[in-house]
């Protein structure tokens, strides 16, 4: 029949060597893709994150072993990242969350585009950081809240500082959730990154 997921015992009960034909079997990339995704996607938040520590451990990205901070961040990008990491090492794409001395690597073209060559951009960048300095909570639902709040006052549209603030928090123009990605950050990690920003620009 047409079925495509099966469990292991399914898998085992349904099929067997005498069935199977002499045509030579064909590889299929994307099918294989679709396959891990969809596996990657039954495991829990905790094994996905188990599952992608290595490449962050092979790739410089944490020490090894991780400590405890480094462990919880990892949660919460696996968890925001949600089913953009297909793969364990697609949290490759994420090392940003992870570098020290916040200091990540810019697209740019994106810095660019969003913050240098943008009208306003750095000086609304600036002020918002003054805003952001003062947030309380400091998490995505009250970060939300706080840049519509500041959109409002400074009467434009969103797309005119939300650009700026992921390039300069991520160096990328591109991502999961800006205020999930704020939050994981950290107060002092995303004004530390936006300075250094500005001081680029």
């Amino acid at each position: 029949d047409k079925t495509e997921w099966f469990t292991r015992e399914e898998m085992v009960r349904a099929f067997s060597l005498e069935r199977v034909t002499k045509a030579p079997a064909s590889f299929d990339p994307p099918k294989l893709i679709a396959f891990q995704e969809h596996y990657m996607q039954c495991r829990s938040v905790e094994r996905r994150a188990e599952l992608a520590l290595p490449y962050l451990e092979q790739a410089g990205a944490l020490p090894s072993p991780a400590p405890a901070e480094s462990s919880r961040r990892l949660l919460s990008v696996v968890a925001a990242a949600g089913e953009r990491i297909k793969v364990a090492g697609d949290i490759l794409d994420y090392t940003d969350f992870f570098i020290p001395g916040d200091s990540p690597a810019y697209d740019e073209k994106a810095f660019e585009k969003r913050i240098r060559s943008a009208p306003g951009a750095a000086e609304r960048l600036a002020r918002f950081a003054e805003r952001l300095r003062e947030a309380e909570p400091f998490d995505a639902a009250a970060l939300e809240r706080l840049l519509r709040e500041f959109v409002d006052s400074e009467g434009i549209k969103i797309g005119k500082i939300i650009h700026a603030i992921r390039v300069a928090v991520t160096g990328k123009a591109v991502g999961f959730g800006l205020f999930e990605t704020l939050e994981i950050l950290g107060r002092e990690s995303c004004l530390a990154r936006i300075r250094r920003a500005l001081e680029r620009v």
